[in-house]
């Protein structure tokens, strides 16, 4: 499952208002954003096992080495196959719910901007050849306070640095 587990850059693209009709005077409104980020494309592997390989081949150079661990680095798989090339942004059709988000505002811990029960969707992928890949999505939360909401804001346009927690499914036993 797709997780952000240490501060990774983000460019956030765009910042805008949620607000139900119906939601009373002292609810906080939802927020939608989206994101664009260069990663590795090792991180393709957290939506489908084969993405990856499809995508990327390994070059010349590391074919006559030995694979030495089931962990295959990026340098392994930096050539764009066929389908890579021609595809261009692939769209993938998935939505991700319950993540928390959290943005470092960039003065320590107490500062982060906190994002809890966030839907993930629309994503885009776009391989480059050296191993790379822009990724882009939306997310979405129903309940962003006005502190939060005032920082997001001034904060679209920007580079910032994230992390992106998958839900916490309690596996306890069922009552």
């Amino acid at each position: 499952m797709f997780a952000l587990e240490t501060m990774s850059k983000a460019k956030l693209t765009e910042v805008a208002v949620l607000s139900q009709k119906n939601r009373s005077p002292g609810d906080n409104p939802g927020v939608a954003l989206a994101f664009s980020m260069v990663v590795p494309n090792g991180h393709l592997s957290m939506f489908d096992g084969s993405l990856r390989s499809f995508l990327y081949t390994k070059s010349e150079a590391s074919s006559d080495k030995e694979q030495t661990s089931l962990d295959v680095d990026v340098e392994e798989l930096p050539n764009l196959t066929t389908a890579g090339e021609k595809l261009g942004r692939l769209h993938w059709d998935q939505e991700l719910t319950g993540y928390s988000l959290v943005i470092d505002y960039g003065m320590g811990d107490k500062s982060n901007l906190p994002i809890n029960d966030c839907i993930l969707s629309g994503f885009t992928f776009q391989p480059k050849e050296g191993g790379s890949v822009v990724m882009d999505f939306k997310l979405e939360s129903q309940d962003v306070s006005e502190k939060v909401f005032g920082k997001l804001a001034t904060l679209k346009n920007l580079e910032v640095q994230i992390t992106l927690a998958e839900p916490e499914v309690d596996e306890g036993p069922i009552q």
